[in-house]
């Protein structure tokens, strides 16, 4: 499976509200077990939007999550994977993206290991499969 989303730094990641209103979120994301994935908080809304309805739409954008031009939108069924798997994805995105990695996940680790009760960023991992 090969698709501008391999070659892409970001997508836009689209779940939808209960209401049926799209919201759009840019992620990293990595190739991962058939499909794609990237981490995110444990108690982000993407989480639960993705637990309530697994429809997703995703395209390869800019860091602010703007849709790159010409790019494709893929329709997707998304998980949240089992906290056992969601270290294996943490080390895909730590080797496709080394140095923001350092500086944005691993610094925020470091803060909430000081910080007694906070958690540490990606604590939960979402993986979609194109339709």
């Amino acid at each position: 499976m090969t698709t501008d989303l391999d070659r892409a730094k970001y997508i836009s990641f689209v779940s939808y509200r209960r209401d049926g209103s799209p919201v759009a979120t840019p992620v990293w994301v990595v190739p991962f077990e058939g499909g794609y994935a990237f981490t995110t908080d444990s108690d982000s809304w993407k989480v639960k939007r993705v637990l309530r309805d697994p429809r997703v739409t995703v395209r390869a954008s800019g860091v602010r999550g703007k849709p790159k031009k010409g790019s494709v939108e893929h329709h997707a069924r998304a998980e949240v994977l089992d906290q056992s798997r969601v270290d294996d994805v943490r080390a895909a995105v730590k080797a496709k993206y080394p140095i923001m990695y350092r500086l944005l996940i691993e610094r925020s680790d470091r803060r909430a290991a000081r910080t007694q009760g906070s958690a540490s960023a990606g604590t939960a991992a979402i993986r979609f499969v194109l339709d």
